[in-house]
């Protein structure tokens, strides 16, 4: 076996992105070390590899080492929204009539719908706290738009007192870290079916376009130069949910 191929079969079994790509910088260094050392005893490259151990056994032992699914941030970023909103309406509204009461309620409601339904796209498109819909934009606008404000102004919509607001903002808050830390667990499942895996291109790849593996055609990015259809490609690591890919 070779040493990009032991580092391969590694990495695959490391759920964690953030620290798969840490591991792996760490890792080519220390197998390359090792190689050498054994290969000047007179030992092949692939015998060398194999005294290293089972790559299989050593990546299952990282991963449950550095295994992260829950996901806090997002619910802690919605409970200060929530908390700077609902002072800021008892500060300017005392008193709610019937019929206000269930204008808010519905229209707090389909809010909530909504800002759950954009987190889960968020967190399978692993956005930041704070982000914006296009490389071009700029200013301080992105901490508004993202699911954890929406959220907190359905809250502060549906909250006729201050203590439902705060039962509501709860079960908001377990309901977004299920959700997200859900999306994350079907994440990492698929970043380790498909890393490192071979396929073609179907399109011409830059910042974007597309490519066919396992039989499944699927968005994809490349970092290199562009990349002409029907090359064969692999993919090395992921970019939010868009495989990033090299030429073969």
């Amino acid at each position: 076996m070779k040493a990009d191929k032991y580092l391969q079969m590694l990495t695959k079994h490391i759920e964690n992105s953030k620290m798969r790509k840490d591991i792996m910088r760490e890792y080519e260094d220390h197998i390359e070390d090792c190689k050498e050392a054994l290969m000047e005893s007179g030992m092949r490259e692939d015998e060398a590899v194999r005294q290293m151990g089972d790559p299989k056994e050593a990546g299952s032992a990282l991963n449950r080492l550095y295994r992260d699914v829950l996901d806090l941030h997002m619910a802690l970023w919605f409970l200060g929204c929530v908390i700077v909103l609902l002072l800021g309406r008892w500060t300017l509204v005392e008193i709610d009539d019937k019929l206000q009461e269930i204008i808010l309620n519905y229209t707090g409601g389909i809010i909530l719908i909504y800002g759950f339904i954009l987190s889960a796209w968020e967190k399978h498109h692993d956005t930041g706290i704070a982000w914006v819909y296009g490389k071009n934009w700029s200013g301080g606008i992105g901490a508004m738009n993202n699911s954890g404000f929406i959220l907190a102004v359905g809250v502060t919509l549906m909250a006729h007192s201050m203590e439902r607001g705060v039962w509501i903002a709860l079960a908001v808050a377990a309901g977004l870290i299920v959700l997200r830390s859900y999306i994350q667990m079907l994440n990492n499942k698929r970043e380790v079916e498909l890393l490192w895996e071979i396929g073609v291109a179907d399109t011409v790849i830059n910042y974007k376009g597309k490519g066919t593996f396992r039989g499944k055609q699927m968005k994809i990015k490349t970092e290199e130069e562009e990349i002409q259809p029907e090359s064969p490609i692999m993919i090395v690591c992921f970019d939010g949910a868009k495989p990033v890919v090299v030429r073969m």
